[in-house]
């Protein structure tokens, strides 16, 4: 059984990326890395809507993982690939700028070990939308897009597969069903809160394809 530990944002601590003003690494980039953990079985990740790199970058220097980030936005795209050269690791991480909706086009089905993604918060249409669009792109989306983002996961693990979803908890249940229908199995979740008379804030889903039902409500964690 995973240990997954304590949650600490300083697990990003030494991780350089080169941001904008409106795309910055977050508390949920670091609780996806956190919950990311691998077993021994997990060699190949794939990241869906990598940004700038963050994410990658900490799987492949803390995990020694070999991971692809997939992002839409091509500004992102460029800022991470310098990422890999000031962390070292050009040899362990690449970056794909492609709408995760569209990696049949790219990939072989089943081609990675692992499936992370930090999915977009806000849904489109509920409250005041940012004026960036860098950071609309980044932070929101439709249940359409959520479930493109699914429905790619499963693609592109392999059989017995693991994938790790961060994700704000107002749309839990919606996701649980998008992940049934193309046979992700939720094994463990864990919440984060701000404090602990708090509400949660993030909710991590951690799973297998075609894995079994058997469901781990770990500690909740402290820190947003």
């Amino acid at each position: 059984m995973m240990n997954i530990g304590k949650f600490s944002s300083e697990i990003l601590r030494g991780i350089k990326t080169i941001d904008t003003l409106h795309h910055k690494p977050t508390h949920a980039s670091a609780f996806l890395v956190w919950y990311s953990k691998p077993t021994s079985d997990v060699k190949t990740v794939v990241e869906l809507g990598s940004g700038t790199g963050i994410v990658a970058f900490a799987l492949a220097k803390l995990y020694n993982l070999t991971v692809e980030g997939i992002e839409i936005q091509s500004e992102l795209v460029e800022l991470a690939n310098l990422g890999t050269k000031l962390n070292g690791i050009d040899d362990k991480v690449r970056f794909r700028n492609l709408d995760v909706r569209d990696v049949k086009d790219i990939y072989k089905p089943e081609t990675f070990d692992m499936v992370v993604s930090n999915f977009p918060f806000h849904l489109s249409g509920k409250g005041k939308e940012s004026p960036s669009k860098i950071r609309r792109l980044s932070r929101t989306a439709d249940l359409e897009t959520i479930k493109g983002f699914i429905q790619s996961a499963s693609y592109l693990i392999r059989n017995r597969g693991t994938f790790v979803f961060v994700f704000s908890p107002n749309i839990l249940t919606t996701v649980l069903s998008y992940l049934s229908e193309v046979n992700l199995t939720v094994q463990r979740m864990c919440f984060l809160h701000g404090a602990p008379e708090k509400e949660a804030k993030l909710v991590a889903v951690r799973g297998k394809k075609n894995g079994g039902q058997n469901l781990i409500v770990d500690p909740p964690q402290w820190g947003v």
